[in-house]
């Protein structure tokens, strides 16, 4: 618990004069305050003072009203406190049995002003060298296990007198928290009510409604029932309402119930939380002293940026620091978050119906990390992606000075023409992919990462049709050039594959698309080539082979030896977002040039078996080549 809000719950026991009004009710005002301060000099080493009017009452309630009261705290921090008003009231009937029960204690016009260590500076571990990166890992874990064995020492709860309150109320105050050499946080308290007040383990209910300055200010408000235990400084959320404003663009609603272990700073939490039309629930556990730090199984609608919250407060506070390593070059290249991930120490077990990735969904997410010195690691990462089955598994370790990447998987059954679609790709090709890949690459930018990637990625399509370009009439154009008719037949102006794929080996920014090949009745292509990964230009070479069947399509497609033995060229280069019907042209001078060279072939070879006999034929088409 923050050392302000127990001194909000211990300065009413300022009123320790409470006891002294019981002891001696016949005593003037000045003579009451005198002793409360001085008894509270002795126990606590602060200093109260009353500079407005002080007033005794006994009806409707025996109590003390004091105003423009002050109190010092003693201690490096320099924490004080200011009240406009005061009011203490007591139950008359125990103070028969010299019992002292407080009714009320009001607040108003509080000011708490604290001065703290500066917080220590964001983490830079972009500079470090790999030594220096293994040192920095083995210094942290060092001192963490020391806070934990320290922590503990002294009870935060402890606190001088037995604390039972009927009602504390305080409105209209502010806390003033300044670190030494920054700026100061404001945080206004509008009301703070807390009824049944006590450190026995009791029901508490507690409201309040809180608003933190900022350029960006936040408005807090809870509701619920909350229990203290002195003994073993545990807080019990029996259940607690909470709605914060501001800190994104739609309010955040929670429910939350745990416990709060305060020595061991362990929190172990019960969550449903709404953000707008997102809604999570699950179990949170928060260990400042054990590994993992943060531990959470959460279930979400939707994905949120509020899940960056697992990342931790150190690793939360890195964020605004430099990433550093690679400078970014334009607005796509982003450097990556190197001193989150190096100070994070996460578990999580997510599951999100629904993820959208720019103009991509997918859906029943099911995610497994684990984030330790740097290194993320996803053993599992499974769900649905435009119809198709994700089954994949990740890691990026940036725990020395070059990050790493490296994934693996596949994703069966994608739906093609969606994926276009959803890319605002026109969609040119429909039918289902399979993919599976193996991939690495290394860079502390997203940048870095797209140019060194590497490895295979294997597709492979099932009814692939792709539009606008007649794969079919294309080549029969050109059977027809060397059979010297016309072609008088209508063709499909799509190309429907029995086969399409390809493997793509990543690198430099580029696919290279080696070996690629595709089937369509009576024609079969081979080929590779190029496709730049940024722009989606590409270049490609195809070698298709013709077969008879072809002349089913139209008789002047037909489809001799001469015509079989070619490898007839076609050379496709254009853009992917492009118009397909300009794509692909079949290199008609190549193919004029190898049926002249093998005509002669065949005439010479016709003439050695005329004279010579086959087997010399034979013998001279094998020294040609077919």
């Amino acid at each position: 618990m923050p050392r302000f809000l127990v001194y909000l719950f211990a300065i009413p026991l300022v009123l320790v004069l409470v006891g002294f009004i019981l002891v001696s009710l016949l005593l003037d005002k000045e003579k009451i305050l005198d002793l409360a301060a001085e008894e509270l000099k002795a126990k606590t080493g602060a200093t109260l003072a009353v500079g407005g009017a002080a007033e005794l009452s006994f009806f409707p309630r025996l109590g003390l009203s004091l105003e423009q009261v002050a109190l010092d705290m003693p201690g490096e921090q320099q924490t004080s406190l200011q009240a406009r008003s005061l009011e203490i009231g007591v139950q008359l009937m125990p103070l028969l049995s010299k019992q002292v029960a407080i009714d009320s204690i009001l607040l108003d016009g509080v000011l708490v002003s604290m001065t703290t260590e500066p917080a220590p500076a964001p983490v830079d571990t972009s500079a470090l060298n790999d030594e220096q990166l293994a040192r920095f890992y083995q210094q942290r874990e060092a001192a963490r296990e020391a806070a934990g064995k320290a922590t503990g020492a002294e009870n935060v709860l402890a606190i001088p007198l037995a604390l039972e309150v009927a009602r504390l109320q305080i409105t209209d105050s502010r806390l003033e928290v300044r670190e030494a050499g920054s700026d100061t946080q404001v945080i206004d308290i509008a009301s703070l009510t807390v009824r049944e007040l006590n450190l026995e383990g009791r029901s508490i209910p507690v409201e309040a409604s809180i608003t933190v300055a900022g350029e960006q200010a936040m408005e807090l408000s809870l509701r619920g029932k909350v229990m203290i235990n002195q003994d073993t400084q545990v807080i019990g959320l029996e259940t607690l309402d909470i709605e914060l404003g501001g800190a994104l663009q739609a309010p955040v609603t929670m429910t939350t119930s745990g416990e709060v272990d305060i020595n061991r700073q362990v929190a172990d939490l019960n969550l449903v939380a709404n953000i707008s039309d997102t809604r999570a629930e699950g179990q949170l556990r928060y260990a400042s002293f054990e590994s993992p730090q943060v531990d959470a199984q959460l279930r979400l609608n939707r994905f949120t940026p509020a899940l960056l919250a697992l990342a931790g407060p150190e690793a939360a506070a890195a964020e605004s620091a430099p990433a550093g390593g690679e400078a970014a070059s334009d607005e796509t290249d982003v450097p990556l978050p190197l001193d989150a991930l190096r100070l994070m120490d996460t578990r999580a077990d997510l599951v999100i119906e629904e993820v959208i990735w720019g103009s991509h969904r997918v859906q029943q997410l099911k995610a497994k990390l684990r984030v330790l010195n740097g290194e993320a690691i996803f053993p599992s990462i499974t769900g649905t992606i435009h119809g198709g089955s994700l089954d994949m598994k990740a890691s990026l370790n940036a725990k020395q000075s070059t990050a790493r990447i490296n994934t693996q998987g596949t994703l069966l059954q994608l739906d093609i023409a969606s994926v276009l679609a959803a890319a605002e790709v026109e969609p040119v090709l429909s039918g289902r992919a399979n993919l599976d890949w193996k991939l690495h690459g290394k860079g502390n930018t997203s940048g870095a990462i797209s140019q060194t990637l590497r490895g295979p990625l294997n597709l492979r399509t099932e009814q692939a049709v792709l539009q606008g370009l007649g794969v079919e009439q294309m080549l029969c154009e050109s059977v027809a050039l060397v059979n010297r008719e016309a072609l008088s037949a209508d063709f499909p102006a799509d190309s429907a594959f029995e086969e399409l794929a390809v493997t793509l080996q990543l690198g430099k920014g580029k696919a290279r698309l080696q070996p690629l090949t595709a089937r369509l009745p009576d024609i079969s292509l081979s080929g590779e080539g190029e496709i730049d990964i940024a722009s989606l230009d590409f270049d490609t070479t195809f070698s298709a082979r013709l077969s008879p069947g072809l002349e089913q399509l139209d008789p002047a497609c037909r489809v001799n030896e001469r015509i079989t033995a070619i490898a007839w060229p076609v050379n496709c280069r254009g853009n992917a977002t492009g118009d397909p019907a300009d794509w692909c042209a079949v290199d008609s001078k190549e193919i004029l040039e190898d049926l002249a060279g093998n005509e002669l072939k065949r005439k010479a070879q016709k003439e050695v078996e005329e004279k010579y006999g086959e087997e010399a034929g034979a013998l001279l088409k094998g020294l040609l080549g077919d």
